[in-house]
């Protein structure tokens, strides 16, 4: 729908704009025609405004680091997640991966649902990233539940293998838990954690020295849902080290 109004034509020649951007012609119309605004031109607004809102992907989930973060990969909802724990040899997780499911949950789409198993809880985790010294990491996700344990987990490489790019959970060694966020919830919830997400003590800046890969651990208790996980980073003079 073209505007054919030579005021319009001039805000946008004016900014620079080669479409009529919502912005351009609301700046020129508003400063010179406060009043008797056109319905047409109104109208015209509404519906720009409401395409942008909708093409335009929420900030957080367009720079997050990690993958498939809503759950939502065609193929492997679950691409990017860890939640088969066998290999450890924990008796307590053995079984995990038959507890983790993707469900339909109201008018949500490809959300994680946590299962019941014992005391032990079930667990999933990312693929482990790079810890970039420097850069303060922070996530965000959807979750409900009745307790709910979630931190940055740190890992190393195991005894006796050798670095590479990319390893396999297997590969590694927990050796640092950020401050958890810990709660229960019978609605949807956004949470949030940090890292560092306190003030860190130089003993605690010596353990995250040997830290090599991040991932976000989160661990249910009793049954559960997650959706929407993001993890973004931003440079932080405290974590320089």
């Amino acid at each position: 729908m073209a505007l054919s109004d030579p005021v319009d034509d001039f805000a946008c020649r004016l900014l620079g704009v080669e479409e009529k951007s919502k912005y351009a012609v609301i700046t020129m119309r508003l400063s010179t025609k406060k009043q008797n605004l056109p319905m047409r031109f109104s109208l015209l607004v509404f519906m720009l405004t409401s395409l942008a809102i909708q093409a335009a992907p929420p900030e957080s989930a367009a720079s997050s680091i990690i993958d498939n973060g809503n759950f939502d990969d065609p193929v492997d909802p679950l691409k990017g997640w860890i939640v088969d724990y066998a290999f450890t040899g924990n008796s307590n997780y053995i079984d995990n991966k038959s507890h983790v499911s993707i469900v339909t949950e109201g008018i949500r789409k490809n959300v994680v649902q946590f299962g019941s198993a014992g005391g032990a809880g079930v667990k999933m985790e990312c693929r482990s990233f790079p810890l970039e010294p420097g850069f303060k990491y922070t996530c965000t996700l959807d979750v409900k539940g009745e307790g709910y344990r979630i931190y940055f987990a740190g890992y190393q490489f195991a005894p006796g293998v050798r670095p590479h790019e990319n390893p396999d959970l297997g590969e590694l060694r927990m050796i640092y838990q950020s401050k958890a966020t810990v709660g229960a919830s019978e609605e949807w919830k956004q949470e949030k954690l940090e890292l560092p997400g306190v003030k860190l003590s130089p003993q605690a800046i010596e353990h995250l020295k040997k830290v090599r890969y991040l991932t976000v651990y989160i661990w249910m208790a009793k049954p559960g849902l997650v959706d929407n996980v993001t993890v973004v980073k931003t440079p932080d003079p405290a974590m320089k080290f």
